[in-house]
């Protein structure tokens, strides 16, 4: 598996892709979507490890993975996918540990997006609580 700190913010061939399969409204609706997933992803992750809650924040994790990874985004998909094995494997210091590198990343890919950040302010003390 690729280091998600060497990844590409978009990988080019997968958004290329897209643009040839869907029609440019489609294409602008999955991207307004994906950035939707991001902010709210986040958020309910800050949320769910302020508040100790393991299966929410796995499955927010999982989802973004999935969601980013489809769409292009390697270095959110891969840092997702880094953080969600430390989350199965219960390595939650890991998981808090890599917040500030995973909102970096969201807003890297927002930006890529076209999208302005992140809904709230991303402060790495709310998930360390």
């Amino acid at each position: 598996m690729q280091d998600w700190r060497q990844a590409p913010v978009v990988d080019t061939s997968v958004t290329d892709q897209l643009r040839q399969d869907l029609d440019e409204a489609d294409f602008a609706l999955v991207h307004d979507a994906l950035a939707d997933d991001i902010r709210g992803r986040l958020a309910e992750l800050s949320g769910a490890l302020a508040q100790d809650d393991g299966d929410t924040a796995r499955r927010a994790i999982h989802s973004l993975k999935g969601a980013a990874l489809n769409l292009g985004h390697l270095r959110l998909g891969l840092l997702c996918g880094h953080l969600n094995h430390c989350a199965l494997a219960g390595d939650w210091d890991s998981v808090r540990g890599g917040w500030d590198d995973l909102v970096a990343s969201g807003q890297s890919s927002l930006a890529a997006l076209g999208h302005a950040g992140l809904a709230f302010d991303g402060d790495s003390s709310i998930v360390r609580a």
